[in-house]
């Protein structure tokens, strides 16, 4: 008998070992958990496709952690998938096969005719990608678009401005797939936009969590330095307007590669204005030194955008005091003129609840997108030079 309940002894060990180090490596199928992360994807399946096709277009797309998954949930749910209708369904990245299959069986969530806006669009191309699906000129969206407020953004959203800052319909323009066509005028496709905007807002907690975004660094005052122009005028007190926290979840949107780094990129841009320059030594102004704003000055102006790859006086422009939207002049310290993109939820979600850090600098440094962060510049020539290796810079 101790030998028999020996033996099953060492049976139940080694099924438990060799499922977890054998079973569940090759057999168990990669998921994801939860309703997904803020980045929309539009996933448009074909007539004619089976359930692992879909499965494989929705692994592709960076919708759901693997095909298999997706499948086994389709079985547990008496091959449901089945039922998915050829069309488009405005998903999310990193959704569970479940969440993901009960969200495309669902006909409520079948779009057969959309127009897709993607995350990361500025203005001026909305217009352009509306306008060649409907046939609505440009100018009825650039009319419509002088005034924001009555395209349904609150008044709240300008609050706080000084005279460097505009008001403008950028970033309440929210990446979504829409149904419209020309019988749509310029001005409800906007409206619809900004409503959109205005759910998602509510949805996050936006506005709540803005009180929670931490000084980083209560002892400075980036109003009061005689040698940089800051705005707005801080008046001696650290305050986020909504706003603020819009244009960060803008540059957000324009550089981050993956999602999983927006909270960290917020930190950077809130650390950028806010440590103080003359105690880490690693920058000139409170600025947000982003190249990405400098090229949304000139795309806003009919020019191409010049990637940092481009053999030009980088350090004269991004400190030209005559431009607007140079990133690094001390005479444009703090805060933009507007936003300068058009944000999807997970960067929106970053802005309030950006990850603590003392991240000065990043740079995308790997082929999934992620970065590699860095307080000081020194570190960050180190992570250049590991972007530079794999292919990235």
């Amino acid at each position: 008998m101790t030998l028999v309940v020996a033996l099953f002894g060492v049976i139940g060990v080694g099924g438990w070992w060799a499922y977890n180090n054998i079973v569940k490596d090759y057999f168990v199928a990669e998921d994801f958990t939860g309703d997904g992360n803020g980045n929309q994807v539009v996933v448009t399946v074909e007539q004619g496709w089976l359930v692992s096709d879909i499965a494989d277009h929705l692994y592709e797309q960076g919708v759901i952690a693997s095909a298999k998954a997706f499948l086994n949930a389709s079985e547990d749910d008496g091959d449901s998938g089945t039922t998915i209708q050829p069309g488009s369904y405005a998903m999310e990245e990193e959704m569970s096969a479940a969440a993901a299959l009960e969200f495309m069986t669902d006909p409520a969530n079948l779009t057969l005719d959309h127009v897709v806006i993607p995350e990361g669009k500025r203005s001026f191309e909305i217009y352009e990608i509306l306008s060649e699906y409907t046939g609505v000129p440009v100018a009825d969206f650039e009319a419509a678009a002088q005034d924001p407020e009555a395209l349904g953004v609150d008044p709240v959203w300008f609050e706080g401005f000084s005279d460097r800052q505009v008001k403008s319909v950028e970033g309440f323009l929210f990446p979504s797939a829409y149904e419209f066509d020309e019988t749509w005028t310029a001005a409800e496709m906007l409206e619809a936009m900004v409503t959109r905007f205005n759910e998602t807002i509510a949805e996050i907690g936006f506005m709540e969590k803005l009180a929670s975004i931490e000084d980083p660094d209560p002892d400075y005052d980036p109003g009061a330095m005689e040698n940089q122009t800051f705005y707005p005028p801080t008046n001696g007190e650290f305050e986020i307007y909504p706003w603020m926290a819009l244009q960060i979840a803008s540059i957000v949107q324009s550089e981050s590669g993956i999602a999983s780094d927006d909270p960290k990129i917020a930190q950077v841009m809130y650390n950028k204005m806010y440590l103080n320059p003359y105690d880490h030594e690693q920058t000139n102004c409170n600025c947000f030194e982003s190249e990405a704003i400098w090229n949304y000055g000139r795309l806003l102006n009919g020019e191409d955008a010049i990637t940092s790859g481009e053999d030009i006086d980088w350090g004269s422009v991004m400190r030209d005091p005559d431009n607007p939207w140079s990133p690094s002049a001390p005479e444009h310290a703090g805060y933009l003129p507007s936003a300068i993109s058009n944000p999807g939820a997970a960067a929106l979600e970053s802005a309030v609840s950006p990850e603590a850090g003392d991240w000065l600098f990043f740079v995308t440094a790997y082929d999934d997108g992620s970065a590699l962060f860095a307080e000081t510049y020194e570190e960050h020539q180190d992570n250049i030079e590991v972007a530079e290796e794999n292919g990235i810079q």
